[in-house]
């Protein structure tokens, strides 16, 4: 019995020396899986200051810029390329502006800066800091178009400050804009407006019996309409109603997704989006 025990023992202690310790097995990270690309761009930046911040070290009076915008640089022709980067920003100065819509960054920044010093000097008091922030991106890319998200901010005094989102799409070929008739079949406005009411109402949770002007929401003769607003995500149709356009400031923004696979009736074989209907 005891020789037995005692060839049990070197046999486990013989398997431990050469084998040790069971580790867990590892696991290997699979690589992501490249992200198509078929535009090459670079982001351009602007950081700039102006009035008394420098001596002001609260900064209670400065007017602050800090932009970023893509810029295409690749893979399109050079007209489209133009077009694009055009485009880009006239978009963002649809909604940046002071009193008329400016030609460039430089010129909206130049305006600001001069309002901001005119009330400086006419009231030396004032403590309120001005600010303007537009930061713009590339954020979705396909064979035929991509889209574009701008977010901007500003304040040039008053109650509260100014806040809008901007969705465009733009052709690949032409560089334009992609409107709802580029993608979608003549006579589409009705039935895509009944569709996304649907849409609108499940996502505010109004029932169809309730008028949308009992929640706060203002449509023209109290009837729902998409507006203009748009880019095509993967899939998707994503539209952005900003604050004060459909409600009160209160309210805030509303971001409403139509996912173009409910509307495969409506989409052009002939257009952009023609790989729906295959």
């Amino acid at each position: 019995m005891k020789k037995t025990f005692s060839l049990i023992l070197l046999t486990v202690l013989i398997c431990s020396c050469e084998f040790g310790e069971k580790k867990p097995a590892v696991k290997l990270e699979e690589s992501p899986e490249a992200i198509p690309k078929f535009v090459n761009y670079k982001v351009e930046s602007i950081n700039e200051q102006s009035g008394p911040c420098q001596t002001d070290s609260l900064s209670n009076q400065c007017a602050s810029f800090f932009v970023e915008y893509p810029i295409i640089t690749g893979m399109l022709s050079p007209s489209a390329t133009q077009k694009i980067n055009e485009n880009i920003k006239s978009a963002i100065f649809d909604y940046a502006f002071v009193s008329d819509k400016p030609e460039s960054f430089q010129s909206l920044i130049k305006e600001i800066s001069s309002e901001y010093t005119k009330i400086l000097n006419e009231f030396p008091d004032y403590k309120a800091s001005w600010s303007m922030e537009v930061n713009s991106d590339i954020i979705y890319q396909d064979s035929s178009y991509i889209s574009v998200a701008s977010t901007i901010f500003s304040y040039t005094g008053g109650a509260h400050p100014n806040a809008y989102q901007v969705y465009r799409s733009y052709d690949l070929q032409t560089g334009e804009p992609i409107t709802l008739s580029d993608i979608l079949i003549p006579g589409f406005e009705d039935q895509l407006n009944e569709m996304a009411e649907i849409e609108f109402r499940m996502l505010k949770e109004i029932p169809p019996s309730q008028a949308l002007k009992v929640k706060g929401y203002f449509f023209e003769g109290d009837k729902f309409t998409l507006n203009d607003n748009f880019a095509i995500i993967n899939k998707s149709l994503i539209f952005y109603f900003n604050q004060f356009e459909i409600a009160p400031y209160a309210v805030g923004p509303t971001e409403l997704e139509l996912k173009l696979t409910d509307y495969v009736n409506l989409v052009d074989a002939k257009g952009i989006l023609n790989g729906l209907k295959n």
